[in-house]
C-alpha cells in the first residue's frame, strides 16, 4: 500500500473540530497524521499528494443495520397494514421459490447502492449466507451478523466465525419473540466464552412488548401458526429490555441492539452500565408503523448509530436520505448540535455501535483510512449540514483502508 497525503478544503475528523484547508497522511492503509495542509506538506516531503480541492473529506459512512439478502422482497410487500401484516408478508415471500442467483443479484445491487451513497462499513444480517462472498469481494468493510433461530440450535455453535482486517462474523439471535430463552442463553454463553460480540433486534414494536408481558400478541396469534412454531415458556417482564436483562443477556459481553424504539427513560439510563450498542432505523420504524426512535432518551450516549434496515421495510439503502430524514425529524429537539449529532450517527457513533471505534469512525492517528469526499452543490456555513444536504451525485471518492473502491471525476 502506498503512502500519500490527501487534501481538501474542509476535513471533518468527527473526533475533533473541522479543519479548513486540511490534510490526512496515510501510510499502508492507516492514518498517520491529520492537520493543516501547510503543516503536513512541511513534515512529509516527497510523498504522493492527492489534492481534492473544494469539498469535504470525512470518515466513510457506516450503515450499521441492513438485510441485503432480502432486497428482492420489496416487490412483494404491500406498503400498509402494520408490523404484524408486514412480517406475515415477509414470511410468505420467503416460502416462494427463488434461486440463489436472484438473491445474490439482490445482494450485489444493494452493495452498489451502499457504496454509491458513501458507505464504507456495513452491519449486514445474513439469513442465507449468500451475502458473504459478494461482500468480501466488494471492498467494503463488513460485520456479517449470522441470523439465528432455535432451529439452528444443534449446529450453530460449530460454525467458525471468521475475523480479519475488514470482515468479521458475529452471532445474531433474531429477536426475543423468535428465540427461546434457552437458546438466547446458549448464544450469550458462546459469546462470553469466545469473546465475540453479538447482535439482536430488540424493542422494535408494541407487539413485542405485549409478547414479553404475556399479553395477547400477533406473534402467538398469527406468526407462530404460520411457521409451525409452538408457544415457548418464558418469564414475564415489563419490557423487552428488562426481559433480556433478567436472562443475563447483557452481562460481560458486547451486544449491538437494533431498533430500541420501545424503551423507557429509566431503561435508557441503564444502557451505559453495559457494553450495549444501539442502532436506530428511523425510516424503517416509520414505514412499519412501530413508532420512532426515542432520541432524547439516548441523548449523551455515544455508542449509537444508524441503519437503513433492508428494502423490505424501506424505500432504498441511501444513507444520505436516512440522515436527512433523521435531521428533519429531530433537529428541533436536538438543538444547536443537531447537524453534528446526525453525522456522528453514521460515523463515530456507528463505529461504536458495532464496537469498531478502535479502527474506524473518525479521522485520527492510528485508525484505518476509510474516507469519503463530497463536493456538495448546496453548501452551508455549517459543514455538517452540508454533508446532510448532500446526495450520491455529490460523492466523488470512497476509500477503504486507503484504497479507492469508488470514484467519479472531481
Amino acid at each position: 500500500m502506498e503512502r500519500f497525503i490527501i487534501s481538501s478544503e474542509t476535513v471533518l475528523p468527527i473526533s475533533s473540530p473541522p479543519i479548513i484547508k486540511g490534510s490526512v497522511f496515510v501510510d499502508k492503509g492507516k492514518i498517520e497524521d491529520v492537520g493543516s495542509t501547510e503543516e503536513l506538506l512541511r513534515k512529509y516531503r516527497e510523498v504522493k499528494r492527492i489534492e481534492l480541492g473544494r469539498g469535504i473529506l470525512l470518515p466513510g459512512f457506516i450503515n450499521a443495520h441492513v438485510h441485503l439478502e432480502l432486497g428482492w422482497i420489496t416487490k412483494k410487500i404491500k406498503r400498509s397494514g402494520g408490523f404484524g401484516s408486514w412480517l406475515g408478508q415477509v414470511i410468505k415471500a420467503l416460502r416462494e421459490e427463488r434461486t440463489e442467483e436472484e438473491i445474490e443479484a439482490s445482494v450485489r445491487d444493494g452493495i452498489n447502492e451502499l457504496i454509491e451513497s458513501g458507505v464504507t462499513t456495513v452491519g449486514e444480517i445474513s439469513s442465507f449466507g449468500l451475502d458473504r462472498y459478494p461482500l468480501k469481494e466488494s471492498g467494503l468493510r463488513a460485520v456479517l451478523f449470522v441470523e439465528l433461530f432455535d432451529r439452528h440450535k444443534d449446529f450453530w455453535n460449530q460454525l467458525s466465525f471468521e475475523k480479519n482486517e475488514v470482515f468479521e462474523e458475529r452471532p445474531f439471535p433474531h429477536a426475543p419473540y423468535s428465540c427461546s430463552p434457552e437458546f438466547l442463553k446458549t448464544v450469550i454463553d458462546f459469546s462470553r466464552k469466545n469473546h465475540i460480540p453479538i447482535g439482536i433486534h430488540l424493542a422494535e414494536s408494541k407487539e413485542e412488548v405485549k409478547f414479553i408481558q404475556g399479553k395477547k400478541n400477533v406473534f402467538e396469534a398469527k406468526i407462530f401458526p404460520m411457521v409451525g412454531r409452538e408457544v415457548f415458556q418464558r418469564i414475564k417482564a415489563p419490557s423487552p429490555f428488562q426481559y433480556l436483562k433478567a436472562l443475563g443477556f447483557f452481562n460481560e459481553t458486547k451486544v449491538t441492539t437494533v431498533h430500541m424504539v420501545h424503551i423507557s427513560r429509566e431503561e435508557a439510563s441503564e444502557i451505559p452500565d453495559y457494553s450495549i450498542g444501539v442502532v436506530m432505523c428511523p425510516r424503517s420504524n416509520l414505514f412499519l408503523g412501530v413508532g420512532l426512535p426515542p432520541v432524547l432518551k439516548y441523548r449523551g450516549y455515544q455508542r449509537i448509530g444508524i441503519g437503513t434496515d433492508g428494502l423490505s421495510s424501506n424505500l432504498n439503502l441511501n444513507i444520505f436520505e436516512e440522515l436527512r430524514f433523521f435531521y428533519l425529524l429531530f433537529s428541533k429537539r436536538l438543538g444547536q448540535r443537531a447537524s453534528f449529532l446526525t453525522v456522528y450517527l453514521a460515523t463515530l457513533g456507528g463505529a461504536k455501535s458495532l464496537f469498531l471505534e478502535d479502527r474506524i469512525g473518525s479521522i485520527e492517528k492510528g485508525k484505518e483510512a476509510d474516507l469519503i469526499f463530497l463536493k456538495p452543490r448546496h453548501t452551508f456555513s455549517d459543514p455538517y449540514l452540508s454533508v446532510i444536504s448532500s446526495c450520491k451525485e455529490d460523492l466523488k471518492l470512497v476509500m477503504v483502508r486507503g484504497r479507492e473502491i469508488h470514484s467519479k471525476p472531481r
